[in-house]
C-alpha cells in the first residue's frame, strides 16, 4: 500500500492518476500503462475505454514515474564524434525519426572527436538509465583501439544494450550494423574503368581508422584485379575535411605523373580536391574525374555535382533502431547486419579515351 501510494503521487497529473483512469475504466493500472506505450496486447473494448478517459481528462503521465513503473525510460542515447559532419547529421536525423516512431526519445551526445568526452557521455547515459545506446564513430572506428577504450566499451555493455554503426571493436561482443563500404569502392572503380580511366588515385582519410584502412585495401586489391595502374604516391591521406582534400589535391598537382581520376574518402575531401584542381586550371571532369563517398547534400549541390556512394541511410537507421529495441526487449538479434550501398552518378566523372 505504501509503494502504491508513492507511485500514485508520482503519477499524479492535475488530480488524475493512472489509478484513477484504471478504476474508472475497470481495468488494471498495468493495462493503462500498456495503452499509453502503444502496446498491441490490450484488447477491445478495454482499450477504447482507456483511450476515451485519457482524452477526457487530457491525461499526461509523469514520464519518470512511468519509467519506474515499467522499468523502462523509453530513452535511447546516441553517441557520435562530430555533429557538424553531414554523414553523422544525416544518419542521426534518420535514427531519431525511427526511434520516435517506436515511442522512444533520443539523447544526443556529440563527443567532438575526444575519447575522454566520449567515455564521459557513455557513463552519463548509463547513469541516466537509458534503455539502449547507438554508437557512431569514435573508438569503434579505430583499427587498433587501446585497451582502455576497449575496456570502457565492455564495461558499458554489462549495463545496457549497445548497437555499433559502421564500426567494430575486436574483443568486444557488440551488435553491429554496417554499410558495405567495400562494395561501394568497387562500384566506383567499375564506373571509372568503364569510362576508360586506367590511372586512378585515392585521396583523404587517416591511416589507423578502420573505414579508411578498408577502403585503401579494397582499392589496391580491385585495381590489381582489373589490371589498372596506381602508384603509392597517388594515395595521399591528410584527413576528412575540405582542407584535407585541398592538401591532397595539391600533392597530386605537383607530381610529374598524375592519375586521370581520383576516389575521395568522403564528399568533404572531394569538394576540397575539386576546388584545388580548378584553382590550378584543371577542369573537373574534363582533365580529371573525381568521386566522393557518403552522398551527402554537399555532393548534390557542389558544382559540377559529385558522383558518390550512398549508405542507404534510411535502411541503416531502420535496422539499427529495430535491432536495439529488440535487444532492449531481450530478443535475440543478428550479431552483424550488412546494408548494401549504391552509387549516385553525377557530373564529376566522364568518359576518357583509352
Amino acid at each position: 500500500m505504501i509503494e502504491r501510494g508513492r507511485r500514485q503521487r508520482m503519477l499524479k497529473k492535475d488530480g488524475v492518476t493512472i489509478y484513477h483512469i484504471a478504476k474508472e475504466a475497470n481495468v488494471s493500472p498495468a493495462t493503462v500503462s500498456r495503452v499509453l506505450t502503444g502496446s498491441a496486447n490490450v484488447r477491445e473494448p478495454a482499450k477504447s475505454r482507456v483511450l476515451e478517459l485519457i482524452n477526457k481528462y487530457n491525461f499526461k503521465p509523469n514520464v519518470m514515474a512511468q519509467s519506474l513503473y515499467l522499468k523502462q525510460s523509453k530513452m535511447i542515447g546516441i553517441i557520435l564524434p562530430d555533429i557538424d559532419h553531414p554523414f553523422y547529421s544525416m544518419i542521426v536525423k534518420m535514427l531519431e525519426r525511427q526511434a520516435l516512431d517506436k515511442g522512444y526519445t533520443c539523447l544526443l551526445c556529440n563527443s567532438m572527436q575526444n575519447f575522454s568526452i566520449e567515455q564521459a557521455y557513455l557513463d552519463s547515459l548509463i547513469s541516466r538509465q537509458v534503455d539502449g545506446i547507438v554508437f557512431l564513430g569514435g573508438r569503434i572506428n579505430q583499427t587498433h583501439p587501446t585497451e582502455e577504450l576497449r575496456t570502457g566499451m565492455i564495461g558499458a555493455l554489462e549495463h545496457v544494450p549497445i548497437v555499433l554503426v559502421n564500426g567494430k571493436m575486436d574483443g568486444v561482443d557488440a551488435h553491429t550494423i554496417r554499410t558495405d563500404e567495400a562494395s561501394g569502392v568497387r562500384r566506383l572503380l567499375d564506373i571509372l574503368d568503364r569510362q576508360g580511366h586506367q590511372t586512378i588515385g585515392l585521396l583523404g582519410g587517416e591511416i589507423g581508422v578502420s573505414s579508411t584502412d578498408e577502403k585503401i585495401d579494397v582499392f589496391r586489391e580491385t585495381m590489381k584485379e582489373k589490371g589498372l595502374t596506381f602508384k603509392e604516391e597517388w594515395i595521399h591521406n591528410s584527413g576528412y575535411s575540405i582542407e584535407a582534400g585541398e592538401e591532397d589535391a595539391m600533392h597530386l598537382i605537383h607530381l610529374d605523373d598524375r592519375p586521370t581520376a581520383v576516389l575521395c574518402i568522403n564528399d568533404f575531401v572531394a569538394i576540397g580536391a575539386i576546388k584545388m584542381f580548378q584553382k590550378f586550371g584543371l577542369k573537373v571532369p574534363t582533365d580529371i574525374s573525381v568521386t566522393g563517398f557518403d552522398d551527402t547534400y554537399l555532393a548534390e549541390h557542389f558544382p559540377p555535382g559529385v558522383t558518390s556512394v550512398n549508405h542507404n541511410y534510411q535502411k541503416l537507421a531502420k535496422k539499427t533502431i529495430e535491432t536495439l529495441i529488440g535487444l532492449i526487449a531481450q530478443e535475440e538479434q543478428e550479431k552483424e547486419t550488412v546494408i548494401p550501398t549504391y552509387v549516385t552518378v553525377r557530373n564529376s566523372c566522364e568518359e576518357r579515351q583509352r
